[in-house]
């Protein structure tokens, strides 16, 4: 039986320097599809230039032609920056902040993240001045933000779509669309991992050992009740050792609460964290992948 969707296509915008971020996000938004597609019956649809421009000799310059292949028709614009703003076109500084621009000004959903990792010994410096002028012009219009990895923006993106996705799909009638409730509550987890230690008598910090935790985050509107989160191990290893418990009965919207992790040789470099709640009686899972080390 076939599955009739609402189809929502995402640009991701960037110039060539951003490849391990463009894959991260095509990850999320596949991700995204898993967990919800099924149940709400949309399905987002990723658009990269290097993959889905065609070449059309004689039909204006290579940017007009993906403008008008598939950049002006995307409902939401996730655009990526690292060192480089891209090459000029005749009406921006790159084609990046060309369709960038472009889809502010029709009204699409948009969201602009720069890296905060450190920047390459041979950082082209042209590149970087331009850059940062177009990052000051969109933190005065709030719509930058920062990543610090591509799985950390993997996380990032995730809650952009869901934001985004809720503001382009409207209530349909009966028997069309989506027939599902969607969550409130959107969680994200990430590890931590910070020294302890005590002032000796004159003062000096003694370093301990260092306090690892697992900290799952409520960043949505709504409670997440019976929360329930399972770490499976990924690959050659074991899970880390759990020192509390895994479940809480209540988690409020913009809260968290920490599990305490402890890391032994056997530990697999990376984990499958499973967060499982209710909302209303109605059962939500969501996955994230977590990296120890």
């Amino acid at each position: 039986m076939s599955l009739q969707t609402t189809t929502v296509a995402v640009l991701i915008a960037s110039p060539g320097d951003t490849r391990a971020e463009r894959t991260a996000v095509e990850e999320a938004i596949l991700n995204w599809n898993s967990d919800h597609t099924l149940r709400s019956k949309v399905h987002l649809l990723p658009l990269r230039w290097e993959l889905d421009a065609t070449p059309l000799l004689g039909r204006g310059s290579a940017q007009e032609v993906i403008n008008r292949q598939f950049a002006d028709s995307a409902d939401i614009v996730i655009g990526l920056f690292y060192s480089r703003v891209g090459q000029p076109t005749a009406n921006a500084a790159s084609g990046t902040v060309e369709e960038i621009e472009r889809a502010i000004d029709r009204g699409a959903a948009v969201g602009v993240f720069c890296s905060s990792a450190p920047l390459p010994n041979d950082v082209d410096v042209d590149q970087l001045s331009a850059l940062r002028e177009f990052q000051t012009s969109l933190q005065a219009r709030g719509l930058l933000g920062s990543y610090a990895s591509p799985e950390d923006l993997k996380t990032r993106v995730r809650s952009l779509l869901e934001s985004a996705v809720a503001g382009i799909v409207t209530d349909t009638p009966s028997g069309a669309g989506p027939t599902s409730t969607e969550p409130r509550a959107i969680l994200r987890c990430e590890y931590l991992s910070d020294p302890t230690g005590n002032l000796d008598n004159r003062g000096r910090l003694s370093v301990g050992p260092r306090r690892q935790r697992l900290r799952v985050s409520n960043i949505g509107t709504g409670t997440a009740e019976g929360l329930r989160v399972d770490v499976d191990p990924i690959g050659d290893g074991e899970s880390p050792v759990i020192g509390d418990d895994t479940s809480v009965e209540r988690l409020l919207h913009h809260s968290h609460f920490d599990i305490r992790v402890a890391l032994t040789l056997g530990t697999s470099p990376q984990a499958r964290v499973t967060m499982t709640w209710q909302e209303q009686g109605q059962q939500f899972s969501e996955s994230q992948i977590i990296r120890w080390m």
